[in-house]
């Protein structure tokens, strides 16, 4: 499971309390050298100068063997530094060196790291060999801290095999080690992974208390790793039960503390995170960046996050309509070992491919058992569809019904969204379209609740058709308008060709228009100044003012709103007579406009500067006379991927 699934190392558990224990002076080094050469590396460790601190400890390394705590500092400061190879090496260092001290506590510490790292890495046999490595080297000791990470890496273990139950006894065990022996870090793993496991297991409420218990309590943790880990665990958490808003929440936490604490290892999955959200609020352009940074930081350090990343890109991809582009991402995801699901299953859907799509969902479910079940109420929505696709609809029901039971368990609003679009489906495939509108409409009422705009946007597209089937046509062009526009807002180019297909012919009219968009600038200051009444009197001056321009130059005014005009013209040179913004091609439906070309011109308008004539090269391309033309350059808008080239209308005597 992602952003859950991360072994906290014993690197990470050890350096601040291997150096209360460790014996002065340490073998090999005499006072003197420590006292100006160690004490300046710690000292940078501590404020966290992460590379001044590895520069130091490598020269003095180089100099003379360090101490086992030292090498482990060396190898947490290269962790942090981005340098990982080193950072491997002084791991494998750092245990022999506890263990020839006699610490076998702490050498069996550092053995969980080098397991975990590994396992990150897709090592799986020498995982397994370090892990058996900690065990034995405990077998004889005193209970202590290292007792109760061993517990909490058995349990991950237990994820492995499918033994929810084994992996909730361990992660208990470990939370209590970790209260008797006072270690607050081995507590909060504890309880995290004890929260996972309830939730996995259907007891929603007692694991999303301890998920949360878990990740309050370790921003008191002894070392940033284990803050990181539990802050990802608790967003993956509240992303599965579809809890958007508190897996944001989560997520500026973990941002947060990421820049306080000025750790590198983890930004890249809070950049996984915050993409999966910013998806889900239709920034696709954001949503992407955010997803190769993510890849960028994750390749070096943590495969399988990079797969997760990797995955949601694909998903990103696919909604933009960049089918190729989509499925690279998820083929790189399968190649690190990933489960690019549903994003796969349905980018086979949207190929044209329902029953392969459908075996592809089939297999993917199938492998979220045990733990991993926590995984399935994020991809039964794609099954329902996939199914009704394929003409399953008895395999519809059967994921609706598991879904509703979720949905019913966790109580968002997304959840409940998902659960109702997925009924509505079954509904319509049923044949009873009534009931399916009204399925469909609490869906897209839910999901406009939790700023989903691409998935209420897919829902009104399946309201219009069971609108259009009951009956109810004018409602269902409706719907379709609205789908289309925000479609094109989003750029969601493959939706916006479906959307508009399903239009009535007579709607589906395109047309080049010059398009102008105008505002007072500083308008409420103006109110404040003028007062209520001279303001209304100005106002209706400039409307009617306005008007008239528009009608002189052979201007339609399309909407009016406050004290801004949309107006469309059907040649550039007179719409630069009344102060020209765009000219694009965007879809007639009898008087109004849709399209990306709108969204541009908005965009434009509401950049342009006091006094200031703005346009786009489509306009000054259109015009015979450009000496009026000044000072071309391009401009990055809001909701636009690429720059957009515009200019200035010298328009002043």
């Amino acid at each position: 499971m992602a952003g859950g699934c991360h072994w906290p190392g014993a690197s990470a558990f050890g350096p601040l309390r291997a150096r209360a224990v460790r014996s002065a002076p340490e073998a090999g080094r005499g006072m003197g050298d420590l006292s100006d050469e160690l004490g300046d590396a710690r000292a940078a460790y501590e404020r966290h100068d992460w590379q001044t601190a590895l520069d130091l400890l490598r020269a003095a390394e180089g100099r003379s063997p360090l101490g086992p705590a030292d090498t482990e500092l060396l190898a947490e400061a290269a962790r942090w530094a981005r340098q990982y190879d080193v950072m491997m090496d002084a791991l494998e260092q750092a245990e022999a060196r506890y263990e020839r001290v006699g610490n076998r506590g702490l050498a069996a510490q550092v053995a969980l790291s080098l397991c975990r790292e590994h396992y990150l890495r897709n090592s799986l046999a020498e995982a397994g060999g370090w892990l058996g490595r900690a065990a034995r080297l405990l077998e004889d000791e005193e209970e202590c801290s290292a007792h109760g990470f061993l517990q909490w890496a058995l349990g991950r273990a237990s994820w492995a095999d499918e033994d929810i139950e084994s992996a909730l006894r361990h992660a208990r065990e470990a939370s209590t080690i970790g209260r008797r022996v006072g270690d607050i870090d081995v507590e909060a793993l504890g309880l995290h992974d004890e929260g996972h496991a309830l939730i996995a297991r259907g007891d929603v409420a007692a694991g999303r208390a301890l998920v949360d218990e878990a990740a309050a309590m370790s921003g008191a943790a002894r070392n940033p790793f284990i803050t990181g880990m539990v802050y990802c665990g608790a967003i993956w958490a509240y992303r599965n039960m579809a809890d958007w808003r508190g897996a944001g929440e989560w997520t500026d936490a973990s941002l947060r503390w990421c820049e306080r604490e000025s750790v590198s290892g983890f930004p890249g999955l809070c950049r996984f995170h915050r993409a999966e959200v910013r998806r889900l609020r239709g920034d696709l352009d954001n949503a992407e960046r955010d997803a190769l940074d993510a890849i960028d930081e994750l390749m070096p350090a943590n495969l399988i996050a990079a797969g997760w990343a990797l995955s949601e890109l694909g998903e990103i991809r696919r909604r933009r309509g960049d089918l190729s582009g989509a499925r690279d991402a998820f083929r790189r995801a399968q190649e690190l070992g990933g489960l690019p699901q549903p994003g796969l299953a349905l980018l086979l859907l949207d190929e044209g491919k329902p029953d392969a799509a459908l075996a592809s969902m089939t297999d993917a479910l199938a492998q979220m058992v045990g733990v991993d079940r926590e995984d399935r109420p994020s991809s039964l929505p794609a099954m329902v569809t996939i199914a009704v696709a394929a003409g399953q609809i008895d395999r519809a029901r059967q994921a609706l019904s598991e879904l509703e039971s979720w949905a019913t368990s966790f109580d968002t609003a997304a959840a409940l969204a998902a659960s109702a679009a997925a009924r509505g489906q079954v509904q319509l495939a049923d044949g009873d379209a009534e009931a399916a509108i009204s399925s469909l409409r609490e869906a897209c009422r839910l999901w406009c609740e939790v700023d989903a705009p691409f998935e209420a946007a897919r829902v009104r597209l399946l309201t219009a058709e069971a609108l259009r089937i009951a009956g109810h046509e004018s409602s269902a062009t409706a719907q379709l308008e609205t789908a289309l526009s925000a479609f094109e807002r989003l750029g969601a180019a493959r939706e916006a060709d479906r959307a508009r297909s399903m239009l009535p012919a007579t709607l589906r009219t395109r047309a080049v228009r010059t398009l102008m968009f105008t505002d007072i600038v500083d308008s409420t200051k103006l109110v404040e100044v003028l007062g209520d009444d001279a303001w209304g009197d100005l106002l209706g001056w400039h409307d009617r003012t306005l008007r008239q321009c528009f009608a002189d130059a052979g201007g339609r005014e399309v909407n009016h709103e406050g004290d801004g005009f949309f107006v469309s013209f059907a040649d550039a040179v007179d719409a630069i007579a009344c102060a020209v913004v765009h000219a694009t091609e965007a879809l007639d439906l009898g008087g109004d406009y849709l399209g990306k070309g709108v969204h541009e011109a908005a965009r434009v308008g509401a950049a342009a500067d006091a006094g200031e004539i703005l346009v786009t090269s489509a306009v000054t391309d259109a015009l015979t006379d450009r000496s009026q033309v000044r000072n071309s350059r391009e401009i990055n808008v809001k909701g636009l991927s690429l720059p957009l080239a515009v200019a200035t209308i010298e328009w002043r005597d």
